[in-house]
Parts: C-alpha cells; sequence; structure tokens
C-alpha cells in the first residue's frame, strides 16, 4: 500500500467529531513517522480543543521533529494563546537549539502560561544564552512562572549566577527575594558574599530568603553568616535563622 493511501484516511480522521477517533488518529500518524504528516500534524495541534487529543498529537510531532520543529516555530506567533502554549511545549519535548532566539521572544508574551512553556523549552535545550532574559522575569506575581524560572535556572547551574548576583542587587525587592530563593536552588558556593551582604537588606522578605538560601548551600561562612540573624528585627527571619542553625 502507498504511504498516501494510509496517511489521507488518517488526515482525515484527524477532523472526526469524536476525540477518540481524532486521539486514534494522531498516535497512527505518530506511528509512521513520516516527515510529510508534520504540517498536518502542527496545524492539527494549533486547533484542537481537547486536552488529552494535544498531548497525543504532541507525541507525533516529537516523531517528526526535524519537520515539524519550523512549524513549531511559526506557531509560537500563533493570534490563539492555546496554540502558542502548545508549540512552547512541543519545542520543549524536541529541544532542538534552532528555536531558543524564538523562544527568548516568547518570553514577552502576554499569556504567563506561554512564557512559562517558553522558559522551560529553553531549560530543556540548555539555552545559555537566555538566561539573561530568564532573570529579567524575576519578581513577578505568576507562581507558576516564578516556579519555573527556578527549575529552569537550576537546570543552567552555575552559568546562571553571574546574572542572578546582578539580580540580587535590583531596587526591587521581588526581584532581590527571588535571586536570592534561585542562589539557593543552585547552591553555588559564589553566591554566599552576595547572601550574606543581602542579610542586611532593610526588606525582611530578602533577609529571609537570603537565610534560607544560605543554610542550603551550606559550609562555615554560610552558617557564620546566618547565626547573628537569631538577633533580626523580623520575628520570621529569626526563627528561620534558629531552625537554620539547629540543623548545623
Amino acid at each position: 500500500m502507498r504511504t498516501d493511501d494510509i496517511r489521507e484516511p488518517l488526515f482525515r480522521r484527524l477532523l472526526d467529531r469524536d476525540r477518540n477517533a481524532r486521539a486514534e488518529a494522531a498516535v497512527e500518524l505518530g506511528t509512521l513517522a513520516d516527515p510529510a504528516t508534520a504540517a498536518v500534524l502542527v496545524e492539527a495541534l494549533a486547533t484542537e480543543s481537547d486536552f488529552f487529543v494535544r498531548e497525543y498529537l504532541t507525541w507525533s510531532i516529537v516523531r517528526v521533529a526535524e519537520a515539524a520543529t519550523p512549524l513549531l516555530i511559526r506557531m509560537l506567533t500563533d493570534a490563539r494563546p492555546q496554540a502558542r502554549h502548545d508549540a512552547a511545549h512541543t519545542l520543549g519535548k524536541i529541544a532542538d537549539p534552532r528555536a531558543t532566539k524564538p523562544l527568548v521572544a516568547a518570553l514577552h508574551d502576554d499569556d504567563p502560561s506561554v512564557v512559562s512553556k517558553a522558559a522551560f523549552a529553553l531549560g530543556a535545550i540548555g539555552a545559555v544564552e537566555s538566561i539573561p532574559a530568564l532573570v529579567s522575569l524575576f519578581g513577578g506575581e505568576n507562581r507558576e512562572l516564578q516556579s519555573t524560572l527556578a527549575a529552569v535556572l537550576e537546570r543552567l547551574g552555575a552559568n546562571a549566577v553571574p546574572a542572578v548576583l546582578d539580580a540580587l542587587a535590583h531596587s526591587d525587592a521581588r526581584v532581590r527575594e527571588h535571586a536570592a530563593d534561585i542562589l539557593g536552588v543552585i547552591t553555588d558556593p559564589r553566591g554566599v558574599p552576595a547572601l550574606a551582604n543581602a542579610l542586611a537588606d532593610t526588606e525582611s522578605r530578602v533577609r529571609f530568603a537570603a537565610v534560607h538560601a544560605l543554610s542550603n548551600i551550606g559550609g562555615a561562612a554560610a552558617v557564620d553568616a546566618i547565626r547573628p540573624m537569631r538577633n533580626d528585627a523580623d520575628a520570621g527571619v529569626r526563627a528561620l535563622a534558629a531552625r537554620m542553625l539547629r540543623g548545623t
């Protein structure tokens, strides 16, 4: 049987009203792993309303990653937020460096879920060049995004430390707090001097984050920096410092 004879009925089933039929067609097309199916699969992903069918489509698209990547990059600028979200999500699974610059641009998307997916995808690629753009997102109110940034910068590790240290001196206390949190996640000893200085921050939230980060990094210098914080003006900071020191 010709390949076209196999593909065409499956393409039609991607438009079926029954989501189970669409899911089965997506899986069968993925099993073919035929680059010629990439355009149809990506278009189906952009318009699919059912979460589970989109997951099957994503799996199938990853199977034809080379052909699909340019199409997904184009989809990052689609008018539909869900399409942009799914494009970033799938690019994260493919982790093709060709998507780095478009994903950095997507960090400015109006939809926070798109931004989170773009950040995650950059971490999956290991895009060190995206670190300044990722750090520029510190201090936002969206918890999912802030959590994603922590995971991504932890993955990028030592490469992220200089930019995060710069953020620790930012004029916005929320940015300084987030920078301290991230340094505690990365646990690079280079962060200890700056975190020790942050213990004198005028904002208790920053001092709290710095104590926690120093405890995570550990070592004699970190412990010595934390000790005086048992007498901090803020009760929460005092309690945290005492608890952290009990474990040393």
